[in-house]
């Protein structure tokens, strides 16, 4: 089957049933004939829910595929594409080594003149062939090669090398150390470095930040990147322009890619990073500070993968850091552009008011508390709730609970 091949009421087929639930459409339509791959079809259907929200712009276009289901679920956000988009613009030649759906390149191509995009499954590559095509993205050239072989072919030269590298190992294991993925991007440095100015590598959100310092020389920035407050990637640029500093970005999207939060710090080639010395900004809070009415501030998850915790505090003098371990911080008067959510507090809880609001509706955070939220939650026979929550913490060696108002996400 080729795409170029596919009738009008395939797409048809799709819009129609596209509320309808997948599982019970294949076995209604099991064995008919309809002109068509029904299963494809239904494939298509599954897939677009799943990416409703993540791919929201793409599929405004009826006729954008998915060759598989694995496609779907391991697409890039399309939010974090676009902030991909954004570092690259003006670009005149860039090379994605590992398109997948392609989400990444058709993107980016927008911000660069001649791309080559190359996918090493056939089915992939005919699908971002396809959507480059209905999308107007002219300027890719999509190939169904090994990028590594096809690298090594060649003498190509780009401004910037993009890669996605595979972090799924033996039956579907889980892979975050850049050795581990495929391509080893460690062993292919030399290479890459010779081919670009710029190399982006798209990591895993629990890839060891101070192992990667180490790892790479002419390390220009480490961005932690989340979309509504769940951390989706590190994103790794190894650059020719490289000053002898990194930055280090903790960035969190909204779905229509407008920036929520976005916190900088340099780091002199990454030193300061792995040695964490000093700390001397940092105040730490005392139970006089802790009082109703006063602010409490929880990182977002991009945050708390760097650990700024001394750049927090120079950049938000007022803060005061509830506990070594916490990484919450509290102030008087609320502060603002504080990159995570921000609270009033409402009350200091005592077991006898954990008992008075049994059955309630609070979120609840754990953080260095001697029981998990879970815990809490069923102990207290505790609902989902919107606006309150319950942090359970401690402020020195002393255990606490603090009810909360949320006023900023």
């Amino acid at each position: 089957m080729t795409f170029d091949d596919l009738p009008t009421t395939f797409f048809d087929f799709i819009k129609s049933h596209e509320n309808e639930d997948p599982a019970s459409l294949r076995l209604r339509l099991h064995g008919k004939e309809l002109g068509f791959d029904v299963n494809f079809a239904i494939t298509q259907i599954e897939c677009r829910k799943k990416c409703r929200k993540k791919l929201a712009g793409f599929l405004l276009n009826p006729r954008f595929l998915f060759p598989n289901e694995v496609s779907s679920e391991q697409a890039s956000n399309e939010a974090v594409a676009r902030f991909h988009a954004g570092l690259i613009e003006d670009c005149g030649s860039l090379l994605d080594m590992t398109s997948g759906l392609g989400i990444d390149v058709i993107t980016m191509s927008r911000s660069a003149r001649n791309v080559a995009s190359c996918e090493i499954d056939k089915q992939k590559a005919m699908a971002l062939k396809w959507n480059a095509s209905i999308l107007s993205a002219e300027n890719i050239t999509v190939l169904n090669v090994d990028s590594v072989e096809w690298l090594r072919d060649n003498d190509s030269v780009f401004d910037v090398i993009f890669i996605d590298p595979a972090r799924r190992g033996d039956q579907n294991a889980r892979l975050y150390n850049l050795h581990d993925c495929q391509p080893d991007i460690l062993s292919l440095l030399p290479l890459l470095r010779k081919r670009c100015d710029r190399l982006f590598i798209k990591a895993s959100p629990l890839l060891d930040i101070s192992q990667t310092i180490l790892d790479f020389q002419e390390l220009k920035s480490i961005r932690a990147i989340s979309v509504n407050g769940e951390c989706k990637e590190l994103l790794v640029e190894v650059s020719r322009y490289y000053d002898n500093k990194i930055l280090f970005e903790a960035i969190d999207l909204s779905n229509d890619s407008q920036i929520i939060s976005r916190f900088s710090f340099h780091s002199k080639e990454g030193h300061d990073f792995i040695q964490k010395k000093g700390y001397s900004s940092i105040k730490y809070a005392s139970s006089e500070d802790l009082k109703e009415a006063c602010f409490i501030y929880e990182p977002n998850a991009s945050v708390m993968k760097l650990a700024p915790w001394e750049e927090i505090s120079v950049d938000y003098p007022s803060l005061k850091k509830l506990d070594k371990s916490s990484h919450l911080f509290i102030s008087e008067s609320p502060v603002s552009g504080f990159p995570g959510r921000i609270l009033r507090i409402d009350k200091l809880l005592t077991k006898k008011d954990m008992k008075s609001i049994k059955g309630g509706r609070f979120n609840v955070v754990a953080r260095n508390y001697p029981a998990e939220a879970q815990e809490l939650r069923k102990k207290y026979s505790l609902k989902e709730g919107k606006e309150m929550f319950i942090y359970a913490t401690r402020i020195g060696a002393s255990p606490i609970l603090i009810s909360a108002e949320l006023i900023k996400r």
